[in-house]
């Protein structure tokens, strides 16, 4: 059984974030393996359509010991919103030493993935913790959020997973 996993639960320690537009109204946290097909097409059909987003990426390297490796040089980029998007668009893969912070992340990353119990990727929630979803269009993405709730729920403090 899957848990919730609302915004304030979310942590730039351990997912980079890309903005779209504004991004005054709407978040979604995007668990994704970087050698996932579905993975990088979210990405590369709708980042061109959404707008007023900010979407958490958690990089969880569930396709083995590539995805892993892949992630972890991600991670290790000064940018890795810009890394993620090179390697999604043009397939280029970040030439640079991996950081021990980049692969606990990732160590990290799977361990929320099981604590979520998160079982496919990619895994998107909405701000109020709903979720995961799996692989959408943009349209199915916003009608979701508008449906249940891209928002994130005020006043609430954030728990430990």
């Amino acid at each position: 059984m899957t848990k919730k996993f609302p915004l304030t639960n979310w942590s730039e320690k351990k997912a980079f974030t890309i903005k779209l537009g504004a991004v005054k109204k709407y978040h979604i946290a995007v668990f994704a393996d970087p050698n996932c097909p579905w993975c990088k097409r979210f990405f590369e059909e709708n980042t061109d359509k959404l707008n007023d987003l900010e979407i958490f990426v958690y990089l969880a390297p569930v396709l083995g010991e590539d995805s892993e490796k892949l992630a972890a040089e991600i991670l290790s980029e000064k940018d890795p919103a810009a890394a993620w998007t090179d390697w999604v668009m043009n397939e280029n893969r970040p030439k640079v030493k991996v950081t021990e912070e980049a692969k606990n992340t990732v160590e990290d990353n799977m361990e929320l993935l099981e604590k979520l119990g998160i079982e496919t990727v990619p895994a998107i929630y909405l701000a109020d913790g709903e979720g995961p979803y799996g692989f959408m269009t943009a349209m199915e993405l916003i009608s979701k959020i508008e449906q249940e709730g891209g928002k994130e729920d005020e006043g609430k403090e954030p728990k430990e997973l």
